[in-house]
């Protein structure tokens, strides 16, 4: 059970981990520390091209077990030309100046092949390859290409940054900058020299994020700059697209060709009985028994692409409502409290019916490794699973439901 919240919350923790800065803490004058903050965006949006290598620690304790993961990601920019590489431990990103690739282990055998926006911008990418925020997100990335920097790493976040002295262990008494995180606390060290973050480091916050008593979890970014405003090679910003199929979008490139069927696809769904944000247990066996279809969006607040996936989902509900379609559609929280969801729920003026899933049961039971994580049950079982969210996923929701209506 343990890990399954650990992989539950994982992806929404990188997406935490942008939240570097909160949003709020420069609506008002700079607090102390706030001018090292604007040299440091300034230095960023001032580097023209960009060359380094970012080694990526993740330490996990579980009461008397440990995991830990090291990687390293190459990343390379030149700005001018529109070109950028990040090499990751499990996916690759290239804009060569024209058209945008991307590819990741998880879905072999193919790649995302579009044209390029220009400027290049971290909004533009993620919005194309959401996929890209797992396992993790560079930090300098986001410093980088952001067309509001500021504004895009405070997803998530809360409280004002804070001035910390040098670490008494760092020999270059390198300054220090707190920030409180929704899940957590970050660290960033920045190079007085250049006023590029040469070090990241996150606490999260485990009790927040309802995982097991004595878990502990913690993410360390080494960035190692090689070289700023300096010609990058070539070769760089290569991407190979021999024995590997282009598809336009991510959806399309995760619903066709190589990817193997989430494990519950055509089988019996499992038995689901949870209580409504009211506290009211609803079965769905039985209290949706005149359902024809029957959807499930698994998901949190904290997490981003849910988020951004709720909208979508509202418009369906909406939809359902209106044309009185025998379609019943939940949004099944994660390990939230109920006063934490009808805030949400109030603050974005939704309302599709919520069931609470304290305890990661049913996200068990329908095999949830990560979410959000959408479900469509007709005739008893499991007919579509999508895991995570992508431009388009919601007419291809409804579009499933609409074919699903029509069956026999």
């Amino acid at each position: 059970m343990t890990s399954l919240r650990l992989s539950t919350c994982l992806s929404a923790i990188w997406f935490v981990l942008l939240g570097l800065v909160c949003q709020s803490a420069f609506a008002a004058p700079p607090p102390p520390g706030g001018q090292l903050i604007d040299r440091v965006l300034d230095a960023y949006r001032k580097t023209q091209q960009y060359d380094a290598t970012l080694k990526l620690s993740i330490d996990q304790t579980l009461g008397r077990w440990t995991n830990s993961q090291r990687g390293e990601f190459y990343i390379a920019l030149d700005r001018p030309s529109n070109r950028l590489s990040i090499d990751a431990p499990d996916y690759l990103l290239v804009t060569d100046g024209d058209k945008f690739y991307f590819r990741t282990n998880r879905i072999p055998g193919k790649h995302l092949e579009i044209d390029l926006a220009k400027p290049l911008t971290c909004e533009w990418i993620i919005q194309q390859a959401p996929d890209m925020v797992y396992p993790a997100t560079p930090t300098d990335f986001a410093f980088l290409l952001a067309t509001d920097p500021l504004k895009f790493v405070s997803q998530g976040a809360a409280g004002d940054p804070a001035m910390l002295p040098a670490d008494p262990d760092d020999p270059l008494k390198r300054p220090r900058i707190e920030c409180a995180l929704q899940a957590g606390t970050l660290t960033m060290t920045i190079n007085p020299k250049t006023f590029l973050i040469d070090k990241v480091v996150v606490d999260v916050d485990t009790v927040q994020l309802n995982l097991a008593f004595g878990t502990k979890m913690s993410y360390t970014y080494d960035i190692e700059v090689h070289s700023t405003d300096v010609p990058v090679a070539d070769d760089r910003f290569a991407f190979d697209t021999t024995n590997s199929i282009p598809s336009q979008t991510m959806q399309h490139m995760m619903a066709s060709g190589a990817n193997l069927p989430h494990r519950l696809q055509d089988k019996p769904a499992p038995p689901l009985n949870l209580p409504t944000i009211d506290g009211i247990d609803h079965d769905i066996a039985v209290d949706d028994k005149d359902a024809k279809v029957i959807v499930l969006d698994f998901w949190a607040t904290w997490c981003p692409p849910c988020r951004a996936a709720l909208p979508g989902l509202q418009e369906l509900y909406a939809w359902v409502q209106t044309d009185g379609k025998p379609v019943a559609i939940y949004a099944v929280n994660q390990g939230e409290t109920v006063e934490e969801v009808k805030q949400f729920w109030a603050d974005n003026k939704l309302s599709i019916p919520v069931l609470m899933d304290e305890n990661f049961i049913a996200a068990e039971s329908y095999g949830v490794n990560g979410i959000p994580q959408t479900v469509i049950i007709a005739n008893g079982k499991v007919r579509h699973v999508h895991e995570g969210y992508s431009n388009g996923l919601e007419e291809q929701i409804k579009a499933e439901v609409e074919a699903l209506l029509t069956e026999p």
